[in-house]
């Protein structure tokens, strides 16, 4: 019996959700390409959207965490939002899995900060007493131009934070998903706040 094209993404999606809980990562790409490779599945068109794999991955959660893994997610927005009040200057994004509701224990809270020069951003971390490590994050921008971004990594009262530096002069140059190719989705301090206020 053949398997239509929305089954498969349906199956893809799932599989990719266990791989991500499995492998307690948030590398949403990585996993879908690991699961069609199970069902032999080569071609882009076949692959899940990102939001088909984060809602399998919420029914996933909630199934086997529960309440758990409500609180959690609070905690994390929570510290997120302390944080981008911290760095407000840098006009701050929450993305990744603390952002669309899929984190859990082990995930860390990712920000995408807009500066003149990294350096901007670690005159500031040093003026808060925060010691960071640095590593290079690569990107591909909606110009269709691929850049390594500064990154840089650091843990506050138990929890992760990654800092992603892009460029102030060209906001409207937005990073791209590498799984649809469609600009990262992510919350303004004012939108964080909202989905804090709101229970669920």
């Amino acid at each position: 019996m053949r398997t239509g094209k929305r089954e498969l993404q349906r199956l893809i999606a799932y599989e990719a959700a266990r791989i991500l809980t499995e492998l307690r990562s948030d590398n949403v790409t990585y996993a879908c390409q690991k699961a069609a490779a199970k069902y032999g599945i080569t071609k882009r068109q076949f692959l899940p959207t990102r939001e088909e794999v984060e809602s399998a991955l919420r029914e996933q959660q909630r199934l086997v965490r529960g309440e758990r893994q409500t609180d959690t997610l609070r905690t994390l927005r929570l510290s997120a939002l302390n944080a981008m009040q911290a760095l407000i200057q840098f006009n701050p994004k929450l993305v990744g899995a603390v952002f669309d509701g899929t984190a859990d224990s082990n995930s860390c809270v990712k920000l995408h900060l807009f500066a003149d020069t990294p350096e901007d951003l670690l005159f500031t971390l040093s003026d808060l007493h925060i010691p960071w490590q640095e590593k290079q994050h690569r990107l591909q921008f909606s110009d269709g131009r691929k850049e390594s971004v500064p990154c840089f990594i650091f843990n506050a009262d138990g929890v992760g934070f990654e800092l992603v530096v892009l460029p102030a002069k060209n906001p409207r140059n937005h990073p791209l998903d590498p799984l649809d190719n469609q600009p990262i989705q992510g919350a303004s301090i004012k939108q964080l706040q909202q989905l804090v206020d709101t229970p669920g």
